[in-house]
């Protein structure tokens, strides 16, 4: 047994032990039953409204195991490094958001089945929600999905190789890391793996092809300029490729005149000279 499993199930008792605890779930990589000896336990929490504000959450969660660090990141999540470097994610909520949970969770993230999210629900409130999100992620591939991650790549590759010209070099190196994102969710609608979608660098290595990976390291860089500007040019070359590819298949439209300006003012060619 992996010491993360042995955690989820100190995690599962302790919530059958609370009964201020009105419902509990598990999300992330052990929830989507792709968990390793490296993931995190992530659970979101949901207490008796009145009974909230007087949980502990760094004593809660020292409950299931010792704990090295705890503290609230900047999105109001509780986190904890446990003494063997385990991480774990643990939102404590109120009973009544469980109302929030629904349908539009699947644009963001997805379950395989109730069994391996839920944890605990006396009510029956938060299985009846569930249900609305768990099963197969989402199809992906419509038209106004590609349009968007086109317009976003467009904006993103002007804007950090602005940024570059300007010689902000670490800035323009963070961009990268957008122009990046975009690049990745549109090989995966290419190569139709959309599974890690949220994160699409997740599981890059072996989800798409040979050929789309070592496309995408040339579009890579650390902080210096020539290897920043090679980057923008590798990135601007394959996502002009798969921009027109994803035309034919999806039936979207591009600005030309928009990317006739780009390529201009980032290799100094022209597509209809």
């Amino acid at each position: 047994m992996l010491r993360q499993e042995a955690l989820i199930e100190r995690v599962r008792r302790s919530c059958q032990l609370d009964e201020r605890l009105v419902a509990a779930m598990m999300y992330g990589s052990f929830a989507q039953s792709e968990g390793d000896e490296f993931s995190d336990i992530e659970f979101i929490l949901f207490f008796d409204d009145d009974a909230l504000k007087d949980v502990d959450q760094e004593e809660w969660i020292a409950r299931v195991a010792p704990v090295e660090l705890y503290f609230v990141n900047e999105f109001g999540v509780g986190m904890a490094i446990f003494d063997d470097l385990i991480r774990g994610e643990f939102h404590f909520d109120r009973a009544s958001d469980i109302a929030k949970v629904g349908e539009s969770w699947r644009s963001t993230d997805w379950l395989p089945s109730l069994d391996a999210t839920l944890v605990l629900d006396r009510t029956g409130e938060l299985t009846r929600r569930l249900k609305m999100v768990v099963g197969p992620p989402l199809d992906r591939g419509t038209p106004e999905q590609a349009q968007f991650l086109c317009h976003s790549f467009l904006n993103w590759i002007l804007f950090g190789s602005n940024v570059l010209a300007r010689g902000e070099l670490a800035r323009a190196l963070e961009y990268l890391g957008f122009v990046q994102r975009y690049l990745l969710w549109m090989v995966r609608l290419l190569e139709r793996t959309t599974t890690h979608w949220p994160t699409p660098s997740k599981a890059l290595e072996r989800d798409i092809s040979g050929a789309a990976y070592t496309r995408y390291a040339a579009c890579t860089a650390h902080l210096e300029k020539e290897a920043l500007r090679s980057a923008y040019l590798s990135a601007w070359a394959w996502g002009k490729e798969m921009m027109l590819l994803l035309t034919t298949q999806l039936d979207i439209i591009l600005p030309t005149t928009l990317l006739d300006r780009l390529d201009e003012r980032l290799t100094g060619s022209h597509r209809g000279s």
